[in-house]
C-alpha cells in the first residue's frame, strides 16, 4: 500500500514538473539575430529558430535585423520559411543605426509583425551581378521582374505596402523608420526589445492554424544569437575567404609532402581544404571552377617529385587563376550587400604569391643540391667498429649496424678488438686497429 502511494506520488511529481517546464517555456520569446552578409548559414540559422519555437511552444520568435543585404537564394529560404511558419515571427530592424537593406528588407517585411527601431532604415533591394555591378542586358529585366514579384507576394502576405516594396527593387527606395510607418510597410517602431514585447502584446497574427493573438507581454526572453560553429562556417562561407583557405591548405600539403615528418603542415592543409570545398558547395560554386582549383593543386605538390623546369609550377598558377575567375560566374544575380565573387586584386595576389613561394622553394632546393653528397662510402670512412674474427690478410668486422669482409693495415687485429675504417675496397673495408675504449658503431 505505501508502495503503491509513493508511485502516485513520484508520477504526479514528474507531471507536475513537466507541466512547468512546457508553461515555462509556453511563456517565452526567443530572440536571434540576423546580422551581417545574408548567405545559407543565415538561412540554416532562421530555420533551426523558428523550428525550435514551433516545438516548444514559444509566444513568438523574434529576429533583430541589421544587415547590408545577401545572396538571393538565401533570402528566398529565409522569407519561404518565415511565410510558412507555425509560430509568430517578428521581424525587428534594430539597434538605433541599423538597416535592412537589400536581402534585409524582404526578410522584414516576411515577419508576421515588421517592427523598426528609431533612426534606422530599410530598402535599396535592387538585384546585382555578382561583382556588386548592375545587370546588363535582358537578365537584368528577368532577375528584376522575379525579385518584385517575389516582394510583392511577401508584402501582400503580410498586407504590407506592395507598391513601395516594389520601387525598392526597381528604384532601390530606400527609407527610415518613420516614414516606413507612415507608408504602412512596417507596423511599428519600438525603441528596443522591451518596448517591443510591450506594444506587441495583444495584437493578431494569422498563422497557417489561423488566427492568434500574441501574449508578450511579461515574457521571459530566450536570446539565442549564432553559435561558436554557425558563427565560425558564416565566416568561411565567403568567397574571398574561402579561396584563401583553399590556397593555404594547397601549400599546407606541399610542406608536408616535401618534408613528411612535420604532419602539422598537413593536417593543417587538409582541413583548409575541406572546409574550402564545404564554403564551395555552399556557395553553389561552379563544379568547373572547382575542379581547376583542384588541378592546380596536383600541378604544384606534383612539381615536388617531377623536375619540370617550373613547367608544373606555371601550369598549377594559371589553373589557380582560371579557377578562381570562373569560379562564381559574373552574370550570377544576386542583392546588394554580398560580392559573390573573388576580386582581380585577390586573384592577383593569390597568383603572384604563389609564384614567390615556388621561386623561394626551387632556390632552396637548388642550395640543398649543391650540397656535398654523402655517399655509403663517406659514411662508412672514420667509422668505428669491432672485429667479429681474427683480422690480417681477411675477416670479419661490425660497422655502422653491419658485418663487413674487412683487411688489416698496420699488423694482425684480434677478434674483439675496436676497429677503425680506413678507406673501402670494393666491397671489403680496410681497417686498422682503433684505440682501446673506443666503442664499435
Amino acid at each position: 500500500m505505501v508502495r503503491h502511494a509513493f508511485r502516485l506520488i513520484s508520477a504526479l511529481v514528474i507531471a507536475l514538473a513537466l507541466a512547468g517546464m512546457a508553461a515555462a517555456k509556453d511563456a517565452t520569446v526567443l530572440v536571434g539575430r540576423i546580422e551581417g552578409v545574408i548567405n545559407p548559414i543565415t538561412a540554416r540559422y532562421v530555420d533551426r529558430l523558428i523550428t525550435e519555437g514551433e516545438q516548444t511552444g514559444v509566444r513568438a520568435v523574434v529576429f533583430e535585423i541589421n544587415t547590408p543585404g545577401g545572396t538571393l537564394d538565401a533570402t528566398s529560404q529565409i522569407t519561404t520559411r518565415m511565410l510558412n511558419a507555425r509560430v509568430p515571427v517578428i521581424t525587428f530592424v534594430a539597434p538605433s543605426g541599423a538597416r535592412a537593406a537589400s536581402a534585409g528588407t524582404f526578410i522584414t517585411l516576411a515577419g508576421h509583425v515588421a517592427a523598426m527601431a528609431p533612426a534606422t532604415n530599410l530598402g535599396a533591394a535592387r538585384p546585382v551581378d555578382s561583382s556588386g555591378g548592375d545587370i546588363q542586358g535582358d537578365l537584368r529585366q528577368k532577375v528584376e521582374n522575379d525579385a518584385v514579384a517575389q516582394i510583392r507576394n511577401i508584402a501582400g502576405a503580410r498586407s504590407k505596402n506592395a507598391d513601395w516594396a516594389e520601387d525598392a527593387v526597381r528604384k532601390s527606395a530606400s527609407i527610415g523608420a518613420d516614414e516606413a510607418v507612415s507608408l504602412k510597410v512596417v507596423d511599428l517602431i519600438a525603441t528596443d526589445l522591451a518596448d517591443l514585447l510591450a506594444k506587441l502584446d495583444g495584437r493578431s497574427v494569422l498563422l497557417p492554424q489561423g488566427a492568434s493573438r500574441l501574449a508578450t507581454g511579461g515574457v521571459a526572453v530566450d536570446e539565442q544569437p549564432f553559435g561558436p560553429l554557425e558563427r565560425f562556417l558564416h565566416f568561411i562561407t565567403d568567397p574571398q575567404v574561402a579561396i584563401l583557405l583553399f590556397t593555404i591548405g594547397t601549400y599546407g600539403l606541399i610542406f608536408e609532402l616535401s618534408n613528411p615528418s612535420l604532419i602539422f603542415p598537413g593536417v593543417v592543409g587538409v582541413i583548409a581544404i575541406l572546409l574550402a570545398l564545404f564554403a564551395f558547395g555552399t556557395l553553389d560554386a561552379s563544379s568547373a571552377g572547382v575542379a581547376l582549383l583542384i588541378f592546380a593543386t596536383l600541378l604544384l605538390v606534383a612539381e615536388i617529385w617531377v623536375p619540370s623546369h617550373g613547367i608544373l609550377t606555371a601550369g598549377g598558377i594559371a589553373a589557380l587563376v582560371i579557377g578562381a575567375i570562373i569560379l562564381f560566374p559574373p552574370g550570377r544575380p544576386t542583392l546588394p550587400g554580398f560580392d559573390l565573387a573573388i576580386p582581380p586584386l585577390t586573384i592577383a595576389l593569390l597568383a603572384g604569391g604563389s609564384a614567390l613561394f615556388f621561386v623561394a622553394l626551387a632556390r632552396a632546393s637548388a642550395g640543398y643540391l649543391r650540397l656535398p653528397l654523402a655517399s655509403g662510402e663517406s659514411l662508412l670512412v672514420g667509422a668505428v667498429g669491432v672485429a667479429r674474427s681474427d683480422i690480417d690478410a681477411g675477416g670479419i668486422v661490425h660497422v655502422r649496424g653491419e658485418d663487413w669482409s674487412a683487411r688489416s693495415e698496420g699488423g694482425p687485429i684480434r677478434q674483439g678488438e675496436p676497429v677503425s675504417v680506413r678507406a673501402v675496397d670494393g666491397l671489403r673495408l680496410v681497417v686498422t686497429r682503433a684505440a682501446q675504449g673506443k666503442e664499435g658503431v
